[in-house]
């Protein structure tokens, strides 16, 4: 996976959140996106982060609209 988009599954490659797994919630910019998780990170909280410091591991075919929907969805990628 290359292309990091809305909908995107991405491991944290680097800062505090380092290991975690999240999904692109909103393009922000060319080089920076919003992530969430669903617990962390709601989607009336998210993180902006660098696109340098994702690595895309998967896509949500349709991104759910509540924190607890993410977060479920999310978990066959957490291992």
């Amino acid at each position: 996976m290359g292309q990091i988009e809305k909908g995107t599954v991405v491991l944290v490659t680097a800062g505090k959140e380092k290991g975690s797994i999240f999904v692109v919630v909103e393009d922000f910019n060319t080089r920076q996106v919003w992530i969430a998780d669903g617990k962390r990170r709601k989607l009336q909280n998210p993180r902006k982060k660098g696109v340098k410091h994702l690595q895309a591991v998967g896509r949500l075919t349709e991104l759910p609209q509540r924190d607890r929907l993410i977060w479920k969805s999310l978990s066959p990628y957490r291992g």
